[in-house]
């Protein structure tokens, strides 16, 4: 399993900003055409305008020079931009902007939660890989926690919960809600260690599980997943059924578990086998609610703002400077979505 690094979990999060929630995309994307420079006006959008510089901040950025995108990738990221500013706007209309003392504030809690030693440290270690500068991160952040507060703003209007529709969903089908967290012990099936050796070591060590010795011992000592095995396996929070930030095999291994209990066989995923102990297990009615809630309202809630974006679009007066030269194919794929254009 991939270590959960400290950049991983804020780029992809933070610049993936409107993807979970208003399903608003950025992706990578070809280097400007020369004609244009970096003061030269791309779109307006209410009156406020959109550079180059804006795109090419972003594009280099996430991509850095691949210079590999279809015309369709490179419409996506230009209008991604333009919704981020209608977002912008609204928080600012019902006051609901995020300032510095808010950006810094998250920026303490990811910290503190990751282990990275400052808030000067978590900067130059995306400028040292990425090429990320300290401006470029802000204004990531400070989109994405805008969204937020205008998803939560817009929903709490929108959309009404029905605890009797929840309960409901949780009494026909409680499994479907459980939530787990737990420690696991990675043996990599890779050039070096063929499946069958991983096997076998991964079968050996249930035994020795089996024979009473300490799992987190065991996780520190075997586990090639080395961002979890310093602190005994333990991967930090709790999953369902439904998630999808770890391999589907391991989640299926994991929601299985009792509390106290690990997988007396080993889990094969394309990382190598996986064994995998449940640290604690959330069941009721009432710990499970708020994922019953989200699996149950979630897709609502997404539509809804999406829906109230578009909104924003039609009503709004946007200027579009620019052209994409799609393929038929994705010509048809852009015109089944919605039209979210006032020109």
């Amino acid at each position: 399993m991939k270590v959960k690094k400290i950049i991983i979990i804020v780029i992809l999060s933070l610049i993936a900003l409107a993807v979970l929630i208003g399903g608003i995309f950025f992706v990578a994307t070809k280097a400007f055409p020369d004609k244009f420079t970096s003061f030269n006006v791309i779109a307006v959008v209410n009156g406020d305008k959109i550079y180059e510089s804006d795109f090419n901040n972003m594009v280099s950025g996430l991509y850095g020079s691949s210079n590999d995108a279809t015309e369709a990738e490179k419409q996506s990221i230009y209008e991604s931009l333009i919704n981020t500013k209608l977002i912008e706007q609204e928080c600012n209309a019902r006051k609901l902007s995020i300032t510095d003392k808010d950006i810094d504030a998250y920026l303490e809690e990811v910290i503190a939660a990751n282990g990275v030693a400052s808030k000067d440290d978590f900067y130059q270690q995306l400028e040292t890989t990425y090429g990320y500068n300290k401006a470029f991160v802000d204004s990531l952040i400070k989109s994405s926690m805008e969204e937020k507060k205008l998803y939560d703003d817009v929903i709490a209007s929108e959309v009404t919960i029905d605890e009797a529709v929840l309960k409901k969903a949780y009494d026909d089908n409680p499994s479907a809600y459980k939530l787990v967290e737990v420690s696991h012990i990675l043996i990599s099936v890779d050039d070096t260690t063929t499946q069958a050796v991983a096997l076998a070591k991964a079968k050996a060590l249930i035994v020795r599980l089996n024979a009473g010795e300490d799992f987190a011992a065991l996780a520190k000592a075997n586990s090639a997943d080395t961002g979890s095995s310093v602190n005994g396996g333990v991967l930090t929070g709790y999953f369902g059924a439904d998630n999808t930030t770890y391999v589907a095999e391991f989640v299926a291994g994991a929601v299985k578990l009792n509390k106290g209990e690990y997988t007396k066989d080993p889990v094969l995923s394309q990382f190598g086998y996986h064994i995998i102990k449940a640290d604690d297990v959330k069941s009721s009615y009432e710990d499970v609610k708020d994922n019953v809630t989200e699996i149950i309202y979630g897709p609502i809630k997404e539509k809804a703002f999406i829906d109230f974006v578009a909104k924003l679009a039609e009503d709004g007066k946007i200027e579009r400077k620019m052209t994409f030269d799609l393929t038929k194919d994705e010509a048809d794929t852009s015109s089944n979505q919605t039209d979210t254009t006032n020109q």
